[in-house]
């Protein structure tokens, strides 16, 4: 913030060094709880972001990852194509969005379509949605990339190409229901898309957040297996949420399942996993040290399991386990709440 302070009073200039140091906060936003001020802090710092990308002094790390997003559709250099490989592991149809028409559009993400061992997040969610019998869709390789990571690392140009695409195919699919299971898209569709949306009349839901609903309001029973887990809140679904914060419904689901045990920093003060701003891009031995940190945290809660919702929570939790050789398990809450609706 001081930074941000003596640009503005001319005392400091953009420089590759300035970005340095700018792009190594996960913009997890917990200064903007802890601080006097009431302010969004991690806009702030996505904003100077992109005043560093106009200067021409953006990280090299991320140069690649926004170009990949706007010419193939996705942050991880890759064939969208390869979008389709989840659905095809699946034992039943799901219908294309782009071509029929559905209750619910289920937007997967680049994370969990495209990282093999992150694909289980999706497949789950799929699965938990057949067993409700919910009339869904998806976009499958036709899916558009919401543009998070570009936001949060100051591409402003890489996610106003995406953004447009996703309106375009939002507008032909005729969906009022968006649900994902990524924290990451669920901020960006939610708060970033948010006059959009609204001008489709749409709403966005974390996929927890609409299982926790309908699971409520059709009184369905789910096996408790008895197991001492901890939850681990994402910055995303927590304090860069916007106004209605993802706190509670995770946690009423995992208790009908499972002994919850909290770790010392919840909620609003939670501990980041350290992969979010693009951090674990562009500075990854920085993201696994914090993440280390968290699955310590964890640990000493005693608990078997460590549960997220964010397939970016996952892979960077999963990384510091295996860092650490530790006992303790990673787990999609959508995983254990297949298994619970048996």
């Amino acid at each position: 913030m001081q930074i941000i302070r003596s640009l503005w009073q001319g005392k400091l200039e953009l420089s590759k060094d300035m970005a340095e140091v700018i792009y190594q906060c996960p913009t997890c936003n917990a200064c903007a709880e802890a601080c006097a001020y009431e302010m969004d802090n991690a806009l702030m710092y996505e904003a100077l972001r992109a005043e560093l990308i106009d200067a021409g002094c953006g990280l090299e790390a991320h140069i690649p990852m926004n170009k990949a997003m706007v010419e193939l559709l996705n942050p991880y250099e890759r064939d969208n194509k390869q979008k389709n490989e989840w659905i095809s592991k699946l034992d039943f149809e799901i219908k294309d969005a782009y071509s029929e028409k559905a209750d619910v559009l289920f937007f997967v993400g680049c994370t969990a379509a495209l990282t093999p061992e992150i694909q289980t997040v999706a497949i789950n969610t799929a699965k938990i949605l057949k067993k409700l019998n919910v009339d869904f869709a998806v976009h499958g390789e036709k899916e558009v990339c919401c543009g998070s990571v570009a936001l949060r690392t100051g591409n402003w140009e890489a996610f106003n190409s995406v953004a447009l695409k996703n309106y375009e195919l939002f507008k032909k699919s005729g969906v009022k229901t968006i649900i994902t299971s990524c924290a990451g898209c669920y901020r960006t569709l939610k708060v970033n898309y948010a006059d959009f949306l609204e001008d489709l009349n749409i709403k966005v839901l974390h996929t927890v957040e609409f299982i926790r609903n309908f699971i409520e309001q059709n009184d369905i029973e789910m096996k408790q297996f008895g197991i001492n887990v901890t939850y681990h809140d994402p910055c995303h679904t927590g304090r860069n949420a916007g106004d209605t914060p993802l706190y509670e419904e995770p946690r009423e689901l995992l208790r009908k399942i499972a002994n919850l045990v909290e770790m010392k920093t919840i909620k609003e003060n939670s501990k980041c996993c350290g992969a979010g701003g693009g951090v674990k891009k562009g500075f990854p031995d920085l993201a696994l040290e914090i993440a280390k940190s968290r699955i310590r945290e964890a640990e000493a809660t005693g608990a078997e399991y460590i549960v997220s919702i964010c397939p970016f929570c996952y892979r960077n939790l999963s990384d510091a386990i295996k860092a650490l050789n530790s006992d303790i398990k990673m787990a999609d809450l959508t995983g254990l709440i297949n298994k619970a609706l048996g």
